[in-house]
C-alpha cells in the first residue's frame, strides 16, 4: 500500500512538473527570440523586470 501511494505521488508530481515546463516556455521562448532579435520586439520594464514581446 505504502508503494502504491508513492508511486501515485511520484506520477503526479512529474505531471504537475511537466505542466508548468509546458506553460513556462512560451514566454520563454519569446525572450530568448527578443534577445536575439531586438529590431523584432517592444521591450518595457515590468514589476523590475524587462519583459518584451514579438511586434
Amino acid at each position: 500500500m505504502k508503494t502504491k501511494l508513492l508511486t501515485v505521488l511520484t506520477t503526479l508530481s512529474l505531471g504537475a512538473g511537466l505542466i508548468a515546463a509546458v506553460n513556462a516556455n512560451p514566454m520563454q521562448d519569446e525572450q530568448r527570440y527578443c534577445a536575439a532579435n531586438p529590431v523584432d520586439c517592444y521591450c518595457e520594464y515590468r514589476g523590475g523586470a524587462k519583459v518584451c514581446f514579438i511586434k
